[in-house]
This record gives structure tokens, sequence and C-alpha cells, in this order.
């Protein structure tokens, strides 16, 4: 199933806060995952490439695209 309703458009300032979040080494592996799912679709990536990069099952990506939105 494709989700073509999911438009992500971070802010500049929101997007640098995501960017810190994973390039800090003293953030919880759970907030890293969260955070590179907004951010990979904020950037077009599709739900099969943000479940391999971030190594999540397609729900999670489903539930923190949706949680960001709302």
């Amino acid at each position: 199933m494709r989700r073509d309703d999911i438009c992500l458009y971070p802010r500049p300032a929101d997007r640098a806060e995501l960017h810190a979040l994973i390039t800090n080494r003293n953030t919880s592996r759970k907030l890293v995952w969260r955070a590179e799912i907004v951010l990979a679709t904020a950037d077009g990536h599709g739900t099969a490439q943000i479940m391999r990069r971030s190594g999540t099952s397609k729900p999670t990506v489903w539930r923190w695209q949706q949680r960001y939105l709302d």
C-alpha cells in the first residue's frame, strides 16, 4: 500500500534540530530512528527505503510520520 498522503515540510529550524539529534552521540537510538524517519520522509523517500535506512518496520514508519504531522 502506497501512502501518497504523507508530505512533510519541516521548517529549517526543525530540520536543524532533527539533524542535531541524529548526530549527537548521547541521543537514544529510538529518538534517532524517529528523527531519521521524519527527515527521510521530508526528503521524499518511500516507506520501503526508510524502513531499510532506519532498520524499523512499516507500521513504525507510518506511526512516526503521522505523529509528526499531528
